[in-house]
């Protein structure tokens, strides 16, 4: 007989010589189950819970920080998947790093020498990703309210360079020489504006840092580590930093309330929500983003027959929910109907069902 072990049997024994029934262990036993659902059923109910605060704070600092931004430039331009914007603390310098287009830009409000956007330009390229997240003002803000709730985890961010690797070892005078130069007028008075492209066939040595995080996952969960770097390519073009008012954070743009939830019941037993700073780790965003990918293509997709059609809703899955791509199937929510419907179409019925119907 598989499956017991010797100290069950030996409660059993000793339950018999107290004079305890066989019917009334097993009744304590089922009590004892049901106590432990419960219990789970509530925590989970409290991390739900959590979430609609998070969800809260998270689109209360952004609102904020808009209106801080906007009363000093007049307009808004902010971090999200595929490019870095910062702001000095006064909000006079602003920097950005547009990861697909391959392009450094510094403006300065007023009028600013060469000194000073060398400076801006040594300090933007210099920095480390831990150093990147603790000048962002917004994503501090952010992270210190989310760390008072109950189920939140957080984590330290890594010393490894966003910027250095991508510029073949110019530093910024190089680069001050390569760029244009200009000053406009705006409504808030003038802007020193400094732009500088970096090939964009550079911008992939990204990949390679994150090549051993995502080979080492990649076979933790049986997956093509090229899909895990299609996903980071597509949904961060390899910026660590992606930001999104989801929200959803760092290369593999994580859901703190739906990949992560998942993720985190996965990997720990039960579901934690993720701070922004533990999803700025690489190590981490890899990890949790690799493990909800396992949980589509093995768990929610994996009554699909066909591979390919298969491979196309977990794809689909991640960026937008499994219950979306239920949805633009069936127009409701139930995956297992779903499922029966994709397994009567072919692959390239599925293709176009996805890329007419699918809700984003």
């Amino acid at each position: 007989m598989r499956g017991f072990s010797l100290a069950f049997f030996l409660s059993l024994s000793l339950l018999a010589s107290a004079g305890e029934s066989f019917r009334e262990f097993l009744e304590k036993e089922l009590s004892g189950f049901e106590k432990e659902k419960e219990e789970y059923d509530r925590y989970l109910r409290d991390v739900e819970k959590e979430f609609q605060e998070y969800k809260r704070i998270v689109s209360e600092e952004f609102r904020r920080f808009k209106e801080e931004v906007i009363g000093r430039w007049g307009y808004y331009e902010a971090s999200d998947k595929k490019k870095i914007v910062q702001y000095s603390k006064d909000l006079r310098v602003k920097r950005v790093f547009d990861f697909e287009k391959g392009e450094l830009r510094i403006e300065v409000l007023g009028n600013a020498g060469r000194d000073t956007l060398e400076k801006e330009l040594r300090d933007f390229i210099s920095q480390t990703e831990r150093e990147a997240f603790l000048s962002d003002r917004l994503l501090v803000r952010i992270e210190r309210r989310v760390s008072g709730l109950k189920h939140v985890k957080r984590a330290r961010l890594s010393d490894t360079p966003i910027l250095a690797p991508l510029l073949s070892g110019k530093d910024a005078k190089a680069l001050l020489k390569e760029g244009t130069l200009v000053r406009k007028t705006s409504p808030k008075g003038t802007i020193t504006s400094f732009k500088v492209k970096v090939r964009r066939g550079r911008i992939p040595k990204r990949a390679f840092i994150y090549k051993p995080l995502v080979v080492e996952e990649s076979e933790k969960h049986d997956l093509p580590p090229d899909l895990v770097f299609a996903i980071i390519h597509t949904e961060s073009y390899f910026n660590p930093l992606a930001t999104s008012p989801v929200p959803a954070y760092g290369l593999m743009q994580v859901v703190p309330g739906s990949a992560g939830i998942d993720a985190t019941r996965f990997l720990f037993g039960k579901p934690y929500l993720l701070a922004p700073s533990f999803l700025y780790n690489p190590k981490n965003n890899i990890r949790i983003g690799t493990a909800y990918l396992h949980l589509l293509y093995y768990r929610y997709f994996k009554g699909v027959r066909d591979e390919r059609s298969r491979l196309l809703c977990v794809i689909a899955a991640y960026n937008t929910g499994p219950g979306n791509v239920a949805r633009a199937f069936t127009g409701g929510k139930d995956l297992s109907e779903a499922i029966e419907v994709i397994n009567g179409l072919s692959y390239k019925e599925v293709l176009r069902t996805l890329l007419y119907r699918l809700p984003w």
